[in-house]
């Protein structure tokens, strides 16, 4: 089968479904294709060149095609409208493809118009996805002045024509119940063509230190950092953004340590927060590491902490062992059930309660026990990347 995935923006070494899923099916005996513009991950954002530039590169790069872990990368130039990206020359690289399959990324997108418009002279099935969830989608969180205009502008450009486009779409893939929710409610997208696909986790690359070599490293790498073995490490990779929030971690940690309790915490990134993480007791910071060295740092630590917005992290930090604490606001709960714990969004003191709780360590090996069996067994990149080609072949039986 040939399978095309279009996704607005792409960073190799990274972590992201864009990256992994890709590598999966091609791993399962596929033709892969991605098609992405020359645009870098969070290219766009204000804060790019002090939080990712240093790590990524330029946020813009040349246009071409390569071969990168068993697929095929090709960067097109682009345009903004209204924000969002179109790609050029996208029809003529599905011509010279001649994809079976065409999946995007998005519930809805100008990426979308194209390939379903594209469709009419390309013979090929559509399917997009939806990776939204309640937390981090803005409707959700406007305020009631806000509400009526906002909902206004986004019907007349989303929800209306999208009852239009997705009439053509074989099926789309949210990552979650609520993500399913918003793609009906706010998307058009009809339940009957939905079918819930978590996020992955490469269950190979992400695992606990089981042998003496692993854990000879975790010990190494805490005695360089300055973390003893009796203390309890906390982890929290990714953003330093409000929308993250990951210096709630590091005021709980402070606080941990101004009562005298064996805390510290780790956290690689980079973002707006660092400067206030970084004068805070018991934190470190470290810049933002490559997908493939992250499962060492997650061996390291003891507990991995996500204060805010759901993130893939989560699930690659429980592969590798590591029970959980996110917000009560997540709905994707499935996450931290029997390998992880709630804490009230945002409230400081409530995180370090959770945090001595998870002070028992036969607490959290059972927790961590139970995480990696789990991510085993419901979310290896494999797995899910099956799931979709049984749902490729259905559409393709239809002709």
């Amino acid at each position: 089968m040939r399978i095309v995935l279009i996704n607005p923006c792409f960073s190799e070494g990274m972590g992201y479904l864009e990256n992994c899923l890709p590598e999966a099916l091609a791993t399962l005996g596929h033709e892969v294709h991605v098609v992405t513009s020359t645009g870098q991950v969070y290219f766009n954002q204000p804060q790019y060149k002090e939080t990712y530039e240093e790590f990524l590169g330029k946020s813009i790069v040349d246009p071409g095609s390569k071969e990168i872990n068993g697929f095929i990368l090709h960067r097109l130039t682009f345009r903004l409208i209204m924000g969002k990206v179109f790609l050029t020359g996208l029809y003529n690289r599905l011509k010279v493809i001649k994809p079976d399959i065409v999946q995007t990324l998005d519930p809805f997108s100008f990426m979308n118009i194209q390939v379903i418009l594209y469709r009419i002279f390309i013979k090929y099935k559509i399917f997009t996805a939806n990776h939204i969830m309640k937390s981090v989608f803005p409707l959700a969180h406007l305020g009631k002045n806000q509400k009526i205009w906002k909902k206004i502008s986004f019907y007349i450009t989303r929800t209306l024509p999208g009852k239009l486009f997705n009439r053509f779409i074989e099926k789309s893939f949210p990552i979650t119940i609520d993500a399913m929710e918003i793609s009906a409610r706010y998307y058009s997208i009809p339940y009957h063509k939905m079918k819930i696909i978590s996020l992955g986790v490469d269950t190979q690359l992400f695992s606990p230190a089981l042998s003496q070599q692993m854990q000879k490293k975790r010990l190494e790498m805490r005695e360089n950092m300055g973390i003893k073995e009796n203390e309890i490490l906390c982890i929290y990779t990714g953003r330093f953004s409000e929308g993250k929030n990951p210096l709630c971690l590091a005021q709980a940690i402070n606080k941990l340590q101004n009562i005298k309790e064996n805390y510290k915490g780790l956290f690689i990134g980079n973002g707006m927060q660092a400067k206030q993480i970084e004068k805070l007791d018991g934190c470190i910071i470290k810049d933002f590491v490559f997908f493939n060295k992250l499962a060492d740092f997650y061996r390291m630590a003891d507990i991995g902490v996500w204060p805010r917005e759901e993130s893939t992290s989560m699930l690659d930090a429980a592969a590798c062992g590591l029970p959980l604490i996110i917000s009560n606001t997540v709905q994707a709960a499935e996450r931290i059930e029997n390998n992880g714990l709630t804490y009230i969004e945002n409230d400081v003191d409530n995180l370090v309660d959770v945090l001595l709780q998870m002070r028992d360590e036969k607490i959290r090996k059972q927790f961590s026990i139970n995480g990696v069996e789990k991510m085993k067994r419901n979310y290896s990149w494999i797995r899910m990347a099956e799931i979709r080609i049984e749902e490729y072949k259905k559409s393709l039986r239809k002709n």
